[in-house]
């Protein structure tokens, strides 16, 4: 199963030249997998850490920065 989401690049996200600062895209990374499960598996990460304690660590991520994003770039992640 395939999950998309189509990221907008925000000021927020871009250095003083408007360029992602680099550890940004692991932030986006986590907020497509918080989506995943609160679109697809109904299961908020708010809901999942409370009480039960249950998770979704990471493990292991790994990352090649083959181009930069700019600021009103759009970018596509995708889940598998």
């Amino acid at each position: 199963m395939l999950y998309h989401r189509l990221y907008p690049i925000e000021f927020n996200h871009c250095d003083p030249a408007g360029i992602v600062f680099y550890p940004r895209y692991f932030e986006m990374t986590n907020s497509v997998v918080e989506n995943f499960f609160a679109d697809v598996a109904g299961r908020s990460f708010a809901s999942m850490h409370r009480g039960a304690q249950n998770g979704v660590p990471t493990v292991r991520i790994e990352a090649d920065f083959m181009a930069p994003s700019y600021l009103g770039d759009k970018v596509l992640f995708s889940l598998k």
